[in-house]
């Protein structure tokens, strides 16, 4: 399991460098600060890549090493060790060919990403003053883009970090159980890492396979009345509709990574939960749809929402 503690440490120093090291004449917002962490730590990848090619090396002479005491003692070095050590080197040195390879094997290399069908288009526009509903939609506008990038970039990362995970594992025995070399554990961790890696067109399929269709992000009120009271209503309905949209990305992420914890034998999850999060987290993400096949469902399709 990733350490969850080591990679808020990482986040927490990165965002303390990017307050502490931006101009105070410039305003800084939540949005802003999100921006710069992405853009600060868009040299990660290469770390990683950088890491495993030297992890590489050093299985690479231990596997040459593994040789000679194979040749020397071949009854208390079996050849299966310095081959598993050659291969996991090689896989290694090859990290970003692996994460193609793994990433293609659940898409294809085709799909969109969701957004593509999205845009920016919640009804937050007709919202003034100071009060807690200004407070909501001037926040979600703030963090809409920046959290997403945000997101995609921290399952990027994860991806490659469970790649290097699962290449690690092709040094263990068979004795290992799901964490060995061909064990389930193992295998769904490539998966997983794929999954990661293109979370944004997997997300899409989701909701392609739930609502056949865009996202629908635009909220109206369908009354006659009009004024500055109903743009307010219809603004404060799109910051929520964006709010619940976040966490329902946060939710398929999680769906995701549950399914792993459930191939290592984690008694602590189970199936159903990654469902959920799953297709929860689709629907949260296309909540406009959601609502209108509710309403369509009850027949009050005339009144109420309209989302387009």
């Amino acid at each position: 399991m990733i350490n969850y503690f080591k990679l808020l440490t990482i986040f927490s120093g990165t965002l303390l460098t990017v307050l502490f090291s931006s101009d105070p004449a410039t305003a800084q917002t939540l949005g802003t600060v999100m921006g710069n962490i992405f853009t600060s730590s868009d040299g990660l990848p290469g770390l990683f890549a950088g890491l495993s090619y030297l992890f590489g090396l050093v299985l690479g002479v231990m596997g040459i090493l593994k040789i000679r005491e194979h040749v020397e003692t071949p009854n208390q070095v079996l050849i299966w060790d310095p081959i598993k050590r050659f291969l996991a080197g090689g896989a290694f040195f090859a990290l970003p060919l692996v994460a193609n390879v793994v990433q293609t094997t659940l898409t294809g290399g085709n799909g969109s990403s969701l957004a593509s069908g999205t845009g920016n288009g919640y009804n937050t526009g007709n919202v003034s003053g100071t009060g807690l509903d200004a407070m909501l939609v001037s926040f979600m506008g703030d963090i809409w883009e920046p959290v997403q990038l945000l997101l995609l970039g921290f399952s990027y990362l994860t991806g490659i970090i469970l790649i290097m995970i699962g290449i690690s594992r092709l040094l263990k025995s068979e004795q290992e159980g799901a964490r060995g070399p061909m064990g389930l554990g193992t295998i769904m961790t490539f998966l997983v890492a794929g999954a990661l890696l293109s979370v944004d067109k997997l997300l899409s399929a989701a909701n392609n396979s739930i609502f056949a269709g865009d996202v629908q992000t635009y909220a109206s009120l369908q009354y006659a009345a009009a004024g500055p009271e109903r743009g307010q209503a219809e603004a404060v309905i799109g910051g929520i509709m964006a709010f619940v949209a976040v966490i329902g990305m946060i939710s398929f992420i999680k769906g995701i990574y549950i399914m792993r914890q459930i191939a290592e034998g984690n008694s602590q999850t189970s199936m159903m939960a990654s469902v959920t999060h799953i297709l929860g987290g689709a629907i949260a993400v296309n909540l406009g749809a959601f609502i209108t096949a509710v309403q369509n469902t009850l027949g009050i399709s005339d009144f109420g929402l309209l989302i387009n």
